[in-house]
């Protein structure tokens, strides 16, 4: 889908140079807004101008410099796999488009289940196979319905503009019931037998290095994995183990990390894949371990515990040669898909904005496409509504009975940041002074500023953006509009 290039006069005050010896530089902008038709729209260009006074200051400053970007992306669930199956190919098409394309939301990043999670059609792993030690009868077949085609169209159409990679993180929510305690996928009787058997560690740790080697027969590469999804959960509903910090570090060190330095060096190991705020705990136990923490190269978390900024800080500056990435995130199904919920953009926008402002290095969604009832997924809605909303939200919600496509209100919010913030670019130094607004700033492989500004009030907010680089300064008076996300490159 093409961001329109609509060209709109904004609430802007075009201005002179702030300081002599600064030539001219003119913005680009782009925004979303509620009680306007601009969705990603792009805005009549402006320029730096005087100095003026303003409700608030927003210091973009090129001079201070954070983490590198790895990327943005969404999951290849066998839900939204399903869904997009039930697509014509015109609409497979623009669902790409919408995503992956140069036009669109440049996704360079995905996550993928390993075997079932709560978001398939039904329970199924790669080894059914009762006390296959050795895995002989390891199959990837179930993927090669759904999920293998979605991908390979999905890197068919990434190749056609782009030579930067599909990095996929591949995330376990159980291993086969016969390798675990109670022989179930599930953990019907709680945290404290949902976990492998130990006879079955080395054979777990195989199925991992198989699985890569599976995925790469088929010509796509596994760029990470992480250990566990949600570590600290034991679901009813659904597939799950559990770990703690220290059985995870042992696991990693005994297990996963040489069978994976073996047979995929090439393949990233990440830890916790959870919420926030336990982060801290797991990386200190994690990463002061050297036999463990040899092999791993970062930490993944999921937003369900709340922002939890300054766990990511913390952690950080505890082991600042360990980046950090958002692997999940997701929200209830409470909408019909023609009213989508305007608070779910500004979720979303505010979470990554708060992450990438704490070392956050990039941000992966969860669903790419559900359909209008927010699944299928095989733990409901008859087996668990009662006790839990099962049906999700997602960026596209689709209705295939009628080949029809509903873009929500995240979809935009997101493009604000993952389609003008390539891989590469780096985070830089960016100071709100004076109002409820919040940003993020980045600086792109090409030297490009991005300045992405959101207003999540009831009321407009007149704001003046100054740039320092170097010892040159120069500013721009705008008008933030109410419930409004917008990115400005320069």
């Amino acid at each position: 889908m093409a961001v329109p290039a609509k060209s709109v006069v904004g609430l802007f005050v075009l201005l002179q140079v702030l300081w002599p010896g600064n030539s001219v530089t003119t913005i680009q902008w782009y925004r979303t807004a509620q009680g306007t038709d601009d969705r990603l729209t792009r805005q009549a260009n402006i320029s730096f101008g005087s100095d003026f006074t303003s409700d608030a200051t927003i210091t973009v400053n090129r001079n201070v410099t954070y983490q590198t970007v790895l990327g943005f992306g969404g999951a290849f669930t066998d839900a939204a796999s399903y869904v997009f199956s039930k697509l014509n190919s015109t609409l497979q098409a623009q669902v790409i488009d919408m995503y992956f394309s140069e036009a669109g939301l440049q996704y360079n990043m995905a996550r993928l289940p390993v075997g079932s999670c709560d978001f398939s059609l039904e329970n199924y792993n790669y080894d059914n196979i009762k006390d296959d030690v050795n895995l002989t009868h390891f199959s990837i077949n179930h993927d090669k319905e759904n999920i293998i085609p979605f991908i390979k169209k999905v890197i068919s159409t990434r190749q056609q503009w782009t030579n930067d990679s599909l990095n996929i993180v591949a995330s376990p929510w159980s291993p086969p019931g016969w390798m675990k305690v109670l022989g179930s996928p599930y953990c019907p009787l709680g945290c404290t037998d949902c976990h492998l058997k130990d006879e079955y560690k080395q054979t777990w740790a195989v199925y991992f290095s198989k699985f890569v080697s599976a995925y790469k027969s088929e010509g796509i590469n596994i760029w990470g994995v992480t250990v566990q999804n949600e570590p600290g959960a034991c679901p009813m509903e659904y597939e799950g183990m559990h770990f703690t910090a220290e059985t995870e570090r042992d696991y990693i060190k005994a297990y996963l990390g040489p069978q994976l330095k073996r047979d995929h060096p090439d393949v990233n190991i990440l830890i916790y894949d959870h919420n926030k705020n336990h982060v801290v705990e797991w990386a200190k136990t994690i990463y002061s371990d050297s036999d463990a923490a040899q092999y791993v190269w970062g930490t993944a978390v999921h937003w369900y515990s709340g922002d939890d900024f300054p766990n990511l800080n913390i952690t950080h500056h505890l082991f600042s040669d360990r980046p950090i990435l958002a692997t999940e995130a997701t929200v209830a199904r409470d909408w019909t898909p023609k009213d989508p919920k305007w608070d779910k953009g500004e979720h979303y926008a505010h979470d990554m904005m708060g992450d990438m402002n704490n070392w956050v290095v990039g941000f992966i969604d969860w669903n790419l496409l559900l359909d209008k009832l927010g699944g299928p997924d095989h733990a409901g809605p008859d087996e668990c509504e009662g006790v839990i909303k099962c049906g999700s939200d997602a960026m596209l919600i689709v209705d295939y009975d009628n080949q029809v496509i509903y873009p929500q209100v995240f979809y935009y919010y997101v493009g604000h940041i993952s389609k003008f913030v390539p891989r590469g670019s780096i985070k830089i130094s960016n100071i709100v002074i004076g109002s409820s607004l919040e940003a993020v700033a980045f600086l792109t492989p090409t030297k490009m500023v991005v300045v992405i500004v959101m207003n999540r009030g009831q009321q407009p907010v007149t704001v003046k953006l100054l740039d320092v680089v170097g010892s040159n300064k120069q500013a721009v008076k705008i008008t933030v509009l109410a419930h409004s996300i917008q990115t400005f490159l320069y």
